[in-house]
């Protein structure tokens, strides 16, 4: 072949040659950002991000020219210069990779080779603002530390607080990752002094790359005086939840105790089991009481020590029999502290609940009397009864049953 007709081939050949015939083909195009010493891919790109990283894998074995014939193209910008070219050892195909600054805005990258586009993709970006609005704030709750105990609640016995904490789950669209600028933190704030800590709630690595965390603040002093608290959470001095809790004397705490009912704790052969009535002698080996206890203030939660005393007739002082504490709520508490021999039981005519001597409640042992009539239209006076919740359910119950009449 003449030399000059063979340097006419090989330039057609190099530069007149379709692209999609010689040129590198791009398989696939990703992008990824870094922050906080994390590289998160295929999520919107924050404004504070470091960096960002798009790769192109290139469908070809061998590299196409050089890493300098490569580019990427923001819009609105100059082509971007290729960071490194690298060969993947597991298939031997090439991955191409840029790393640039994060755009302003929303924007198209075309994948550029030699002014040639292989491909294109969208990078989103999001702003401060729209980041800071997508967050939410699930189930914010303030405990109190109550002895061994921490219980969420709106009200407790100031006396009683050991210490305050703060939970809530944070819930976003997006990573968690820009927090690591903006900072989160919860502001507690006494209303009766006005006082105010601030406690920052740093976020972890882990929880930094995922979209939702279990977020705890602690304050450095907790409310031992009567008023009310308030922790308010923040990100970027933007408002995501407040919540409050009241604090309160143990006085007013004890008037707002009640019972709000009552049953009989007894264990036979077979088991344990609760029942209204006492069973009959024989039945049971051994009885005792249980009350259903709770507070008339919203959201309590409050210790309390109770006793249970036997009314044994004859005796000056009612025996004590058990005495228990008890974490009360503004929802019914099961008091059941233990029970006694049947035999024993035999002797009682009511348990009483007592706190620091104030009587809280009865449970009578004594069957409910019967009322016998006289021929003249009166009946003959009972002896003397215990009149309990239970009691008042059965005549309740009886009532009814008199008024709808006999069924048919």
């Amino acid at each position: 072949m003449w030399p000059w007709i063979k340097r006419w081939r090989d330039w057609a050949m190099h530069d007149l040659w379709p692209l999609y015939r010689i040129g590198p083909q791009s398989q696939a195009v990703s992008y990824s950002f870094e922050k906080a010493g994390l590289t998160l891919h295929n999520q919107p790109i924050p404004w504070n991000a470091e960096a960002v990283l798009v790769e192109a894998q290139l469908s070809a074995k061998e590299p196409a020219r050089r890493k300098a014939d490569y580019g990427l193209r923001l819009t609105g910008h100059d082509p971007i210069p290729a960071d490194s070219l690298r060969r993947d050892e597991a298939d031997g195909r090439y991955r191409l990779f840029f790393r640039f600054p994060p755009p302003r805005a929303t924007t198209t990258a075309e994948l550029l080779w030699k002014g040639h586009t292989l491909g294109q993709l969208t990078l989103p970006v999001i702003d401060a603002a729209t980041f800071v609005a997508g967050l939410r704030l699930q189930l914010p709750t303030l405990a109190v530390r109550l002895g061994e105990q921490s219980v969420a609640c709106q009200t407790f016995v100031a006396t009683q607080c050991k210490g305050l904490v703060a939970n809530a789950i944070l819930v976003s669209p997006t990573s968690l990752a820009p927090l690591a600028d903006l900072g989160l933190h919860v502001e507690f704030r006494c209303e009766r002094a006005g006082t105010t800590h601030d406690v920052p709630v740093p976020l972890c690595s882990s929880q930094l790359a995922g979209r939702q965390a279990v977020l705890t603040a602690v304050p450095p002093k907790f409310p031992r005086r009567i008023g009310s608290w308030t922790a308010t959470w923040k990100a970027a001095d933007q408002v995501l939840a407040t919540h409050r809790v009241r604090a309160i004397s143990q006085k007013t705490f004890l008037r707002s105790l009640r019972v709000s009912d009552t049953r009989f704790v007894v264990e036979t052969k077979e088991g344990v089991t609760l029942r209204r009535q006492v069973p009959p002698p024989g039945e049971a080996v051994r009885v005792g009481p249980c009350y259903l206890v709770s507070s008339r203030e919203p959201g309590m939660a409050g210790l309390c020590k109770l006793q249970v005393h036997a009314q044994i007739p004859g005796a000056v002082v009612p025996p004590l029999l058990l005495e228990q504490a008890l974490l009360v709520t503004d929802g019914p508490t099961m008091f059941a502290p233990g029970t006694i021999d049947a035999a024993d039981v035999q002797q009682v005519t009511t348990f009483e609940l007592r706190q620091r001597g104030e009587l809280l409640g009865v449970l009578s042992l004594c069957p409910v009397p019967t009322a016998n009539f006289t021929a003249e239209g009166g009946f003959k006076a009972p002896t003397d009864f215990a009149w309990t919740p239970t009691a008042e359910e059965e005549l309740s119950e009886r009532l009814s049953k008199l008024m709808d009449g006999p069924k048919g």
